[in-house]
């Protein structure tokens, strides 16, 4: 199954998390995508491996996504490893996407960090033609990269603000992540205790860079080509 995008993320909230409004966007433009969830989560001290797996589900027909798999690699001890990209590579030689979105590679979780390093280390693994990968060689035209914890200054902010509150009903079906605060887990909270609140903090500082009330931050590490002027002006109209 070809797809238009494939969103990578490391448990499976993490492209609600860091890219849900994206994908809604995506979504109400009927544009294809696939997630792709590299662990099912199964060290998170909130909810059991079984919920978040129904949880993931549902969130994916929540947004209307062509498929979403788990690629079962260990939560908590992922690492950006040869055996790991050429894994990575084989998942969008086999979806063909144009573009790619993972977790930025520098996150205080390691997950986060070994997962975007895994997919931008991939693509080199992508295109070559002596590969012992069942799928012929594939070049998307773009990576991108969304934040979750760290900051960096962004390359792009996607204005999510008239779908932001189908943002909040996507993490709520997430519910054994985010219905409680870190309180009412027994946890000692890094940050903002109210989960969603911290999030929609975040997503307003995004937002308030581009001048509307909620944003997600995309970063590229190689420079993104824009071959004619309408391409140019779609950008920034």
């Amino acid at each position: 199954m070809a797809v238009d995008v494939v969103l990578f993320g490391s448990h499976p909230d993490d492209v609600e998390w860091g890219a849900g409004g994206i994908s809604l966007l995506l979504r109400d433009h009927s544009v294809s995508f696939a997630i792709v969830d590299l662990t099912n989560g199964e060290m998170g001290s909130r909810g059991t491996t079984e919920e978040r797996k129904l949880e993931a589900q549902r969130a994916a027909e929540y947004l209307g996504a062509s498929v979403r798999e788990s690629l079962n690699m260990p939560d908590g001890a992922l690492v950006d490893s040869p055996q790991a990209r050429k894994q990575i590579a084989g998942v969008i030689r086999r979806y063909r996407p144009a573009l790619v979105l993972a977790p930025f590679w520098k996150d205080r979780h390691p997950d986060h960090t070994a997962a975007g390093r895994m997919v931008r280390n991939s693509i080199l693994h992508c295109t070559l033609r002596k590969s012992d990968d069942p799928n012929p060689p594939h070049k998307p035209a773009t990576f991108l990269y969304y934040l979750l914890h760290h900051f960096t200054h962004p390359t792009f902010v996607v204005d999510i603000s008239h779908v932001y509150d189908s943002k909040l009903e996507l993490l709520k079906i997430h519910d054994s992540q985010f219905s409680k605060t870190a309180e009412d887990f027994g946890l000692i909270p890094l940050g903002v205790s109210d989960y969603l609140f911290g999030l929609e903090s975040r997503d307003r500082f995004f937002g308030s860079l581009i001048g509307v009330h909620h944003g997600e931050a995309l970063v590229s590490d190689t420079p993104v080509k824009l071959a004619t002027a309408t391409q140019i002006l779609s950008v920034f109209t």
